[in-house]
């Protein structure tokens, strides 16, 4: 005997309940109950007759029901009914399915605290004073959650919204501020779900699941892993996303903010870079005559990226602030932004910068790549430490690197990145390296000060600032600082863009040669 040998008593008991109590309500809850029980005691006894059993708990569980609420209703007759004394015509012909499924998807939705009481009252038939001293509860606080329990799922099935349509987050889950595995703790359709649900305010476990459609079991085996990743931060009883979510139309809202100072910015850098194109030459520099059309790749970026720190630092006071330690024992906070698709890449005007700095023999020098996601080069990207070895603080500025410097396998793998490349004469860095000094001086030729460029930044700073402020929940504005520094950086993108549509600079090939962005920096001690 197993649980669909009780398929046909579903209707029959559901119509025993609803004529008796002449409430749809009270009828799915008595019903919902009786077949608990039905189901339990399948389970544990050995059954002879299983219509009589059924019917003799109806009646039982009818009577304790009727009991219950003595004080609160009249009470309904309690006659002597067979199945055969149902009179189906008095009720419509509702499906089981569309009767029963809303009870207990609600009983999945109560928090722990209430969902155990009930399984423990209903199905394990515990007392309340049983209940009591198992969770060492005052017997007051049983019953009134067995009552406030009662309430939800009364309310929660006359929402008529238990049926969810479950839609696919959409999110690129791999950026960060500081050093942290993002896509750790946030990979999941649940882990998002929960997220979203709580982003606008803090909402308790069963909140998030009337939001979400989530049992609530699910909701609290997730929570502590998302507690522990800093992804959801608790408050009292209620839980709230730990993090900022860019979603597509706050996106398109601070893009509109850009449009109009794109063409100047690059006015200024296309008169900048270009007018000073012979003077950099004389700098001296490894890779000086490659022309500005392949070094703007790497002075652009740098140049805006240090004017934008500057003038957030000082002139607009907006500090990125430190990266907050977290639990894993890593730091920062998420970078999380909705994407148009399921492959959930992240936005072609997005840029990164990786800083590789070594100190080795009196000398110091770091390596800078500065990537613009549409043309990013994930093979310069994974060799970035093996770059360090490259000898810039063995060669100086001359880009010859020594034999031996890299084992056969590092070799290989930097050859298939074009990072170096190979001649009769050995083998040379294939991108540009300074001194310290060279570096010094290409800087202040290239990038002086100028009021006309910093107010224009500073507008554009403020701007993309204002337009966080209007979507970020109040809790998180002391993550917006470094968010906006994370997005007034895409204007390297589009400033990059119009200056190829110009062409000022090469189009960037992933798969071609030279790589582009790329520089490197030594000085002696």
């Amino acid at each position: 005997m197993d649980g669909n040998d009780i398929i046909p008593y579903i209707e029959p008991i559901f119509r025993f309940c609803y004529r008796r109590l002449n409430s749809r309500y009270d009828a799915q809850d008595l019903a919902s109950e009786i077949l608990c029980h039905i189901l339990d005691g399948m389970g544990r006894y050995k059954i002879e007759s299983l219509e009589a059993w059924v019917w003799r708990i109806a009646h039982n569980r009818y009577a304790r029901f009727v009991e219950a609420r003595r004080k609160r209703m009249e009470l309904l007759s309690d006659q002597e009914l067979t199945e055969a004394d149902i009179d189906y015509r008095q009720i419509d012909e509702a499906s089981v399915e569309d009767e029963f499924q809303p009870v207990f998807l609600c009983l999945h939705r109560l928090s722990s605290e209430y969902r155990n009481i009930f399984v423990d009252y209903y199905i394990g038939e515990l007392s309340v004073k049983q209940l009591s001293r198992k969770y060492r509860l005052p017997e007051t606080t049983v019953k009134w959650r067995l009552n406030v329990g009662r309430s939800k799922i009364r309310e929660w099935i006359g929402e008529g919204e238990m049926e969810k349509v479950y839609q696919r987050i959409n999110w690129n889950t791999t950026g960060c501020n500081g050093r942290m595995h993002s896509d750790r703790y946030l990979h999941t359709q649940i882990a998002r779900a929960i997220c979203q649900a709580a982003y606008e305010k803090p909402l308790t476990v069963e909140e998030i699941s009337q939001c979400t459609g989530i049992p609530a079991m699910y909701i609290e085996d997730e929570l502590p892993r998302l507690e522990y990743g800093d992804a959801v931060r608790k408050i009292g009883n209620k839980y709230a996303a730990d993090f900022i979510i860019v979603r597509l139309e706050d996106r398109a809202k601070i893009e509109s903010a850009c449009a109009s100072m794109i063409k100047e910015i690059a006015d200024y850098y296309e008169e900048m870079l270009w007018g000073k194109e012979e003077a950099l030459e004389g700098v001296g520099f490894y890779g000086c005559k490659a022309g500005m059309g392949y070094l703007g790749h790497a002075f652009l970026p740098y140049f805006i990226r240090k004017k934008i720190r500057d003038l957030k630092n000082g002139r607009l006071n907006l500090p990125d602030g430190d990266f907050p330690p977290r639990k894993d024992g890593g730091c920062g906070w998420f970078h999380i932004q909705e994407t148009e698709d399921e492959r959930e890449m992240a936005p072609d005007s997005g840029v990164g910068c990786s800083l590789y700095k070594n100190e080795e023999k009196g000398t110091e020098y770091y390596l800078c790549y500065y990537p613009i996601t549409k043309y990013f080069n994930q093979r310069v990207f994974d060799i970035m430490g093996s770059l360090k070895k490259l000898g810039i603080g063995q060669t100086g500025s001359e880009g010859w690197i020594p034999e031996g410097v890299l084992q056969e396998d590092e070799l290989l793998r930097v050859l298939e990145a074009r990072v170096i490349r190979k001649e009769k004469d050995g083998y040379w860095l294939n991108f540009p390296c300074f001194t310290g000094e060279q570096f010094r001086k290409a800087s202040e030729l290239l990038c002086p000060e100028d009021q006309g460029l910093d107010d224009l930044l500073s507008d554009w700073i403020l701007s993309v600032r204002k337009s966080f402020t209007k979507f970020v929940p109040q809790r998180l504005e002391d993550q917006i600082n470094q968010w906006v520094s994370t997005y007034a950086h895409e204007i390297i993108s589009y400033v990059t863009e119009e200056l190829i549509s110009r062409g000022r600079l090469e189009r960037p090939d992933p798969e071609g040669n030279p790589i582009c962005g790329i520089f490197g920096v030594y000085s002696g001690k």
